[in-house]
């Protein structure tokens, strides 16, 4: 092993300690768990046409965010290639109509499957009294936490900022990065989630999810004085008897293996040599 090797090995090695650290002490709170199904907002004229003139909502239930019920009216939603009856409406009026649905919904709607968060879509919106075209009002939600300012001065968290979320019941447990925080004065703390979500991990309404708050930018590792290479991975013993027990070849070109490592390597891969 070189001097740089050396160096190298060190230097990576300090920075993922430091990172398991950091995760380990990272800020975090709970926050209740809110799992939307597909629903729309609608305008006062969407929901004339789609209603009849002088039609008003009707609470079926209070919803969680200040202000918000699900409307006894529902609509379906037509895409180019199926429909999805009974779609809630959700209260009060909006200034945009738009429909939120779960991804699963896109093949139903005939849709195309890689439709990211908040991209929207041309959907069709039918109503006992007319039909209301939407020609970008179609989108899949991204997953987001509401919170009162209060609450998000609390908490150590602001508008726009990205969390990660852990929740799910034992054996599917899941870490959703990605979670975008929204912040006003008409809101309460909930981490909201669809459906398919919510699914993959077994969480339902009223769940607690532990939300983590996202690292700096910068890492121990960018920050270290004379790096002028781009920072080498390290191999540990642990990573090679995993490929061992999963069957199948560790990437170790170009890494940097610690000791144990590499006799574990001799011993459960002896055909990649020292690569």
């Amino acid at each position: 092993m070189t001097a740089d090797d050396r160096e190298d090995l060190v230097r990576a090695a300090t920075a993922a300690v430091r990172e398991r650290l950091r995760a380990a002490a990272a800020p975090s709170f709970v926050a209740p768990v809110g799992v939307s199904g597909r629903h729309c907002h609608l305008t006062p004229g969407d929901l004339a046409t789609l209603f009849g003139g002088g039609a008003g909502l009707h609470e079926a239930r209070a919803l969680r965010q200040p202000g918000q019920f699900a409307a006894v009216e529902e609509v379906a939603v037509i895409g180019p290639g199926g429909v999805l009856p009974g779609v809630r409406v959700v209260g009060p009026l909006r200034s945009r109509s738009v429909v939120e649905v779960g991804a699963a919904d896109l093949f139903r709607l005939g849709l195309a499957p890689g439709l990211s968060p908040g991209k929207p879509v041309a959907v069709t919106l039918a109503g006992p009294a007319g039909v209301v075209r939407l020609t970008d009002g179609g989108v899949i939600s991204r997953r987001h936490l509401h919170a009162s300012p209060a609450e998000a001065e609390r908490l150590g968290v602001r508008d726009g900022m990205v969390v990660a979320a852990r929740l799910g019941v034992p054996g599917r447990r899941v870490v959703f990065d990605d979670v975008l925080v929204r912040v006003g004065a008409d809101m309460a703390l909930e981490l909201h989630l669809d459906r398919d979500e919510a699914n993959a991990c077994g969480a339902r309404d009223g769940d607690e999810a532990e939300v983590l708050l996202e690292p700096a930018a910068s890492s121990p590792a960018a920050a270290a004085p004379g790096v002028g290479r781009r920072p080498r991975v390290l191999i540990t013993e642990e990573d090679i008897v995993r490929a061992h027990r999963e069957g199948r070849p560790p990437a170790v070109r170009g890494a940097l293996l610690t000791p144990w490592a590499r006799d574990a390597l001799h011993k459960y891969f002896p055909e990649l040599g020292e690569e």
